[in-house]
């Protein structure tokens, strides 16, 4: 496209510039989708935005917003052709979580800490996954190796320890190769403006009500209520969707391998309730197999038995949303998974819940949003 805007170096969510749009591009690859999701984004966001105090925290909220129904939307439409000569085409091709790091390092002038955290990786991973970046987009090219020249903004931005190793590396003739990509990159994105209709919607938070009126107002009376009674509910449901837990870092191992395999790996079966299966695992050599009571009904396509860090291991393979269910002895893992909490997190493409009853512990994962997996559990056994 014609004309040149600058990316501004700040995306503070009440106000609407082509940064948001630009990500939505690079994550979906294709205009139509990109506007889609601003629209239903806006749609919702002065209210969603209202309650949250930061410019920090509106700009997190966003993020989470586009790159969480960018990949629902990728999930709907996986054979969607890409035009290979344009560029958020190429960009959104790319395999995660190369994907997300690319477009957030381009587009954001966030630090690589928070960035990092936002896809759930450490600041190592994430600049392996900048470089598998760039070498996919151009194949051939010898890019710098060294870890601080890795995430070198060349177009500013730097931290000093960054910024130092930039200096003493003038030199380096991979260093030279990645700043070139990188600002030819770079400006393409800022080429990249927001459509006129989409630059006329309003993404103004609404202005606070005064606190007299405020607290008279029979709604907020109603919700000041009702949040004396839920909010221990919301605590706890915040303390297992968000951070770690004891046992985490065993069950994202276990997700990482379990997410390469294939139909072809399970053993086929006709479609069985979960619940009634506990023959066919004896005979594989796997004791104790049970399924929590509201997925006993869950029909299951494909089954196996295997063995991971040397525990036994139960899998099924659910006939709905492509979901497994993996079973397994509580006091085999180390650090194990404590009973009476249900864990819910998102482990790159995949969803994940993770919880033990009775003398058993349990992983449940598909390809999509953890945001979903709740609604999954509650339907899957129905």
């Amino acid at each position: 496209m014609e004309g040149s805007l600058p990316i501004q170096r700040s995306h503070p969510a009440s106000e609407l510039d082509a940064g948001w749009y630009r990500l939505a591009l690079l994550w979906t690859g294709t205009v139509a989708a990109a506007e889609e999701i601003l629209r239903e984004i806006f749609a919702v966001a002065p209210d969603e935005l209202a309650q949250l105090r930061s410019k920090e925290r509106r700009k997190i909220w966003m993020i989470r917003q586009i790159r969480s129904r960018a990949r629902k939307w990728r999930l709907a439409n996986p054979d969607v052709s890409s035009d290979s000569s344009f560029f958020p085409s190429r960009v959104a091709a790319l395999p995660e979580p190369s994907r997300s790091v690319f477009a957030l390092f381009q587009c954001l002038d966030c630090s690589l800490d928070d960035m990092a955290e936002m896809l759930g990786l450490d600041c190592t991973a994430f600049a392996q996954a900048l470089v598998c970046a760039r070498q996919e987009l151009a194949p051939g090219v010898m890019f710098s190796e060294k870890a601080l020249l890795r995430i070198h903004r060349p177009w500013g931005g730097d931290r000093s320890k960054v910024a130092k190793a930039v200096r003493a590396a003038q030199t380096n003739a991979e260093l030279a190769a990645q700043i070139a990509a990188d600002l030819q990159w770079h400006e393409e994105i800022e080429r990249i403006e927001i459509p006129e209709e989409l630059a006329l919607l309003n993404l103004a938070v609404p202005p606070k009500m005064g606190l007299r009126a405020l607290v008279f107002q029979p709604a907020v009376l109603a919700i000041a209520l009702a949040l004396v009674v839920v909010v221990g509910v919301l605590i706890y449901l915040a303390q297992t969707r968000m951070g770690d837990f004891p046992g985490k870092d065993a069950v994202v191992a276990l997700v990482e391998e379990d997410g390469t395999l294939n139909g072809p790996d399970f053993e086929e079966i006709s479609p069985t309730e979960a619940g009634k299966l506990d023959d066919w695992f004896v005979l594989k050599g796997f004791e104790g197999y049970a399924v929590p009571r509201k997925l006993q009904k869950a029909k299951v396509i494909g089954c196996r038995v295997f063995k991971h860090d040397g525990i036994l291991m139960a899998e099924v393979a659910f006939e709905k949303q492509n979901a497994r269910m993996l079973v397994f002895r509580a006091a085999d893992l180390k650090d194990g998974i404590a009973k009476g909490s249900k864990h819910i997190f998102q482990q790159e493409q995949w969803a994940v819940a993770a919880w033990s009853e009775q003398e058993n512990s349990y992983v449940v994962m598909f390809q999509g949003d953890s945001d979903d997996m709740p609604g999954f559990l509650r339907k899957v056994g129905k």
